[in-house]
């Protein structure tokens, strides 16, 4: 058990080198539109920001996904990379259908990364918010109504 706990450990710590990554390019990326003064308040601009933004962010996701496949496999959970990625994707996400599961020998690691999941999906939803926020900071549309409501109050 305490193998397994320090295998999920390590995954984790993994797993947020990823996101921190996948974060980092986020935050280059709006900081380098924002300096160039390319970003626009426009709705299609603001689409972009945003579809890249979770662009990014899922393939972090899948890589993270992947890298708790690529360690059930192996330790001979799966015999196939396509089985152990859908298995790793299922504890990710927290759904635990039950139709794939692993040996009694591992089960805690399927654990570890739910609540490994449950963490990134949350560093995930902060960064979301976080350049919504800002976008819609320097948005005039937005700061005209915003200001319309506080002065009607």
């Amino acid at each position: 058990m305490l193998a397994n706990f320090v295998l999920g450990i390590l995954m984790m710590i993994i797993n947020l080198g990823i996101q921190v990554v996948a974060i980092t390019l986020i935050l280059r990326y709006f900081q380098r539109r924002v300096e160039r003064d390319t970003y626009s308040i426009g709705f299609t601009d603001n689409v972009l920001m945003l579809s890249t933004v979770m662009g990014v962010l899922i393939v972090g996701h899948g890589f993270m996904f992947a890298t708790w496949a690529l360690l059930f496999q192996w330790l001979g959970e799966f015999s196939d990379f396509e089985s152990a990625f859908y298995h790793s994707t299922v504890n990710f996400t927290s759904l635990g259908y039950g139709d794939i599961v692993m040996s009694p020998k591992h089960r805690l690691l399927g654990a570890l990364e739910a609540a490994n999941g449950v963490l990134m999906f949350g560093l995930t939803a902060g960064s979301v918010l976080s350049v919504m926020n800002a976008t819609f900071s320097n948005n005039k549309a937005f700061q005209s109504l915003k200001n319309h409501i506080n002065s009607s109050d």
